[in-house]
């Protein structure tokens, strides 16, 4: 995700702020100016307290994702989990409704020899016509009876067989839910340290925070700027949202605001975007960066084109959709909306899929937006 506060201040920029700051409290008060050396130390330690927090803040919004991610996971394979145990539960009263009727009609075979002995069976032989006759018939006879055991047999064995992976199943699921369970709270845990790192650079450095909200605001208007270029026509920045592909419909949600585990225009998270956008262009993808970085063609990142998706992170915990002129749209995080990004800005890039897409005929899903109207003006 694109960090809307900077790792790295421009020192030049923070030392201004902070000299300010610095000669507003460290002259002494008989009027006398602090000297050169102990201004450079007390500048050099804030700066490294900035640089520290910001990068320890960094560090857990990477961790709040690959803990949103792999909740994804968790979610999708018990979804799978969940069906596999449908269908073996419907398997299992299939093949134990079919053991009842063949154990009644054995039963029943069973009380007739009971109650008329082998008459029938040596009637049946008495009148065989001739030595290869009573061969024949005996055969016969026999391979009945072995048939209807055999059957019986495979029966009890498919039964054992689709109860064993029941339980293995069953197994499976409860595992699955465990872990839904434990990444949410792992989710939680992260999602207030980062409130924590937050308060206390927020408390420590308001000189500081300043002046992250104050590029946060200019990064957000650059994003907007560029929609508002796509949206007129101008594109001045190399964006082109050709009618019918996947960037204009992505481009269609920018605004939308992230929402962790979202996969609707309600909120998206990064792969919830990429998976709802592509299943309009007839591509079925699970909502898990990991698993849809597994997916479709691998593409050089010097070779990437408008509609592929750009991965990002070790492991891979962030996606997005490259738009062209060395942009792509994203759902970065918490607090924050679908926008528009520059990819120079990632140092983390995994990778380029390219995903065999069909145009988009149909309007644009769930979207009532004015960029979504606009979009459609550009027709």
């Amino acid at each position: 995700m694109v960090r809307d506060r900077m790792t790295g201040m421009p020192r030049l920029m923070a030392a201004v702020v902070v000299v300010v700051a610095l000669c507003a409290t460290a002259v002494p008060a008989f009027g006398a100016p602090a000297s050169s050396g102990s201004f450079t130390k007390q500048l050099s330690a804030k700066q490294a307290q900035v640089d520290e927090l910001n990068k320890k803040l960094d560090e857990l919004d990477d961790q709040a994702e690959i803990a949103a991610e792999e909740y994804n996971l968790a979610t999708d394979q018990l979804a799978q989990t969940t069906a596999k145990l449908d269908v073996a539960q419907n398997d299992l009263n299939n093949t134990r409704a079919a053991l009842v009727i063949q154990d009644a009609i054995l039963s029943k075979r069973v009380a007739s020899i009971y109650r008329d002995g082998n008459l029938a069976a040596v009637s049946t032989l008495l009148e065989s016509q001739s030595v290869g006759d009573f061969i024949s018939r005996f055969k016969f006879l026999n391979a009945v009876g072995v048939a209807d055991a055999n059957k019986a047999a495979g029966l009890k064995s498919q039964r054992d067989l689709m109860e064993s992976q029941f339980a293995e199943l069953q197994a499976a699921q409860a595992k699955s839910q465990e872990l839904s369970f434990e990444l949410k709270a792992r989710e939680v845990e992260v999602q207030l340290r980062i409130d924590e790192q937050q308060a206390l650079l927020d408390s420590a450095e308001a000189d500081v925070r300043e002046m992250l909200e104050s590029e946060a605001a200019k990064r957000q208007g650059v994003s907007q700027t560029l929609l508002n270029d796509v949206l007129a026509g101008a594109n001045k920045a190399g964006i082109v949202a050709t009618p019918g592909t996947p960037v204009e419909t992505a481009l269609a949600y920018a605004g939308v605001p992230y929402i962790w585990g979202g996969a609707t225009p309600s909120g998206f998270d990064c792969s919830g975007l990429i998976l709802y956008v592509f299943n309009q262009h007839g591509v079925t993808l699970p909502h898990y960066s990991g698993y849809q970085f597994l997916r479709g063609q691998k593409i050089p990142v010097s070779q990437i084109q408008p509609n592929d998706v750009v991965f990002f992170g070790s492991p891979v915990h962030h996606v997005g959709m490259y738009i062209g002129g060395g942009y792509f749209i994203h759902a970065p995080k918490r607090n924050d909306v679908v926008k528009i990004s520059k990819l120079a800005d990632r140092s983390d890039i995994a990778g380029v899929r390219r995903y065999s897409w069909t145009t988009r005929t149909a309007p644009i899903k769930g979207v009532q937006s004015s960029t979504a109207s606009a979009l459609r003006g550009v027709r």
